[in-house]
């Protein structure tokens, strides 16, 4: 009978196990590393956080961080620029001008204001300044007159507006005093620049006294401080 050789093996293969236990610390290891990287890029956020951004509390009395207040701020500066490009369009008129603002006027609005200001126009609000030679027609926000309500949502504007018009050496002074209600949309340059729809427009107009230069004085200086709007930061 022929014998077979038997092949007897005696312990475990250092080589295999060293080799095993070689790719179990290296996953170890790098597990390890990427811990360590994450905590220490987490702190560093949370450090830079502390020493970057100072943090006030709200009317709900949570602490929030300026830079919150500061994009908020931001959206009001774009609400009160379409609201003055709105008022310029509008109010600010001569004869030469009036055809290009009447159909700027129309690219800022809805059916509701739309309607209003054609039935201004049937009633002679543009004819004016065709039939009367030099007619011509100034406005200004009043600084302090800005109210802005919703600046998150469909913003609620109001302001007073002071106009000017002016027929060769006679002045006369008329206050409009001007709510908007507004929707974002998709900025359209150059009919749109800013991309909200007045989607909503009232205005009471009345007869004024000419500003006296202590109004005016206290006006600019509103002006220069650069007061904003009344808002609250929710």
């Amino acid at each position: 009978m022929k014998k077979e050789k038997s092949q007897i093996t005696v312990g475990k293969d250092i080589y295999a196990e060293l080799k095993k236990n070689s790719r179990v610390v290296w996953g170890v290891v790098t597990v390890s590393i990427i811990s360590i990287v994450a905590v220490l890029y987490l702190a560093l956020v949370i450090y830079s956080d502390s020493t970057s951004k100072i943090f006030t509390v709200n009317n709900n009395g949570d602490l929030i961080p300026l830079s919150l207040i500061s994009k908020k701020n931001d959206k009001v500066k774009v609400i009160k620029a379409n609201a003055d490009y709105f008022t310029k369009q509008f109010y600010d008129l001569d004869q030469y001008s009036i055809k290009d603002k009447k159909e700027n006027v129309l690219w800022l609005v809805g059916e509701q204001p739309t309607n209003l200001i054609k039935d201004k126009d049937r009633k002679g609000y543009y004819s004016n300044f065709l039939s009367i030679n030099g007619l011509v027609q100034k406005s200004e926000i009043l600084p302090n007159s800005w109210r802005i309500d919703n600046v998150d949502g469909n913003p609620n504007v109001s302001f007073s507006v002071l106009v000017k018009r002016i027929n060769g050496t006679v002045e006369d002074y008329f206050q409009a005093d001007v709510q908007l209600r507004m929707t974002k949309v998709n900025i359209n340059y150059p009919y749109n620049p800013f991309g909200y729809l007045i989607t909503n427009f009232t205005e009471s107009l009345s007869k004024v006294n000419a500003p006296t230069d202590e109004e005016i004085i206290i006006q600019d200086s509103i002006k220069r401080e650069q007061i904003n709007p009344t808002i609250e930061v929710k």
